[in-house]
């Protein structure tokens, strides 16, 4: 039953991959685009990685398609959309990867064990309990440094495009409906309370900042689409702060660890360090995803609201 299923989404994926290439409308390639993102995030799951799905179905699926559909809006063009012609070069050069990855997944050793072992007798050192957390906050520290640097100059770059320098005032105007205030109104605690529980959980099981962050991003993206004022009061100063927070967070840890360490972002065995840095970059990467979205192409800010 479990290789049924498998195959099903093994099929899908690969059909709605070539339906996003050949359909010739924006719209509908958008929302196969979340489709298949929700798809992966289910082959995620399928292959017991349920950091990765959660990441990828907020960010691959959600956010990204939220942020595709306002730039959508944005784009208001009366041509015809052109007909998709593909390049035979691009045929050529698909199959050919097809059957390079075929290749190499049929002739990985079944007995593969990687760095699982280095980094499990490495575990006592970090302070940490789940392999995953300690590997991103500890093992590959720099990789998590700049994947938050990337996540600041994004919304930097974004910022730059749109001529701005924060994000104050910009509040959509409040549906008329009350149907979406009151659904918002239910769900806004629980998202709240399941990022929380997520960054707890991080220290122990899946879950993690990342993750934590994605939900809690979600629900300002709610309170923004719904243009509740709750978005809009922070200070532009906090917002900065927060912003850079999970970056600066590293870069104080780098810092310190000169003095103290052989090496840039050896952490102390203190629980007070590792909550400090994730709750951190739970913050800086709900801050940053909730404004790309404020500062997205589509999003036209309610003009009565003060700067």
């Amino acid at each position: 039953m479990n290789l049924i299923f498998d195959l099903f989404i093994a099929i899908c994926l690969i059909a709605v991959s070539v339906r996003i290439i050949l359909v010739r409308e924006h719209f509908q390639t958008i929302v196969l685009f979340i489709t298949f993102g929700l798809f992966l995030a289910l082959a995620w799951t399928r292959l017991q990685s349920p950091d990765i799905a959660i990441a990828e179905a907020a960010v691959g699926a959600g956010l990204t398609g939220v942020l595709l559909m306002d730039s959508l809006g944005a784009i208001k063009t009366s041509r015809k959309p052109a007909r998709n012609r593909i390049p035979l070069k691009l045929v050529f050069l698909t199959i050919a990867l097809i059957i390079a990855l075929s290749y190499s997944a049929v002739h990985i050793p079944y007995d593969f064990s990687g760095l699982s072992q280095a980094a499990h007798d490495a575990m006592p050192a970090s302070g940490l309990e789940y392999p995953v957390t300690a590997v991103l906050l500890d093992f590959r520290g720099y990789d998590t440094w700049l994947e938050l640097g990337v996540l600041l100059a994004a919304v930097t770059g974004v910022l730059a495009l749109r001529r701005r320098t924060n994000l104050t005032g910009s509040l959509l105007p409040a549906p008329a409906e009350p149907v979406g205030r009151w659904i918002i109104k239910i769900l806004l605690p629980f998202m709240v309370l399941i990022g929380g529980y997520l960054l707890w959980l991080g220290a122990y099981a899946p879950g993690g900042a990342f993750q934590a962050g994605v939900v809690l991003a979600g629900a300002g993206v709610m309170l923004w689409q719904a243009g509740h004022p709750s978005i809009a009061v922070l200070p532009g100063i906090w917002w900065r702060i927060l912003l850079c927070s999970g970056f600066s967070a590293f870069l104080i840890l780098a810092v310190l660890s000169l003095f103290y360490a052989d090496q840039m972002l050896t952490h102390p065995q203190s629980k007070a360090w590792i909550l400090g840095i994730e709750y951190a970059a739970t913050i800086s990467i709900a801050i940053c995803l909730v404004s790309l979205i404020q500062a997205s192409p589509g999003s036209k800010p309610d003009s009565t609201i003060p700067n």
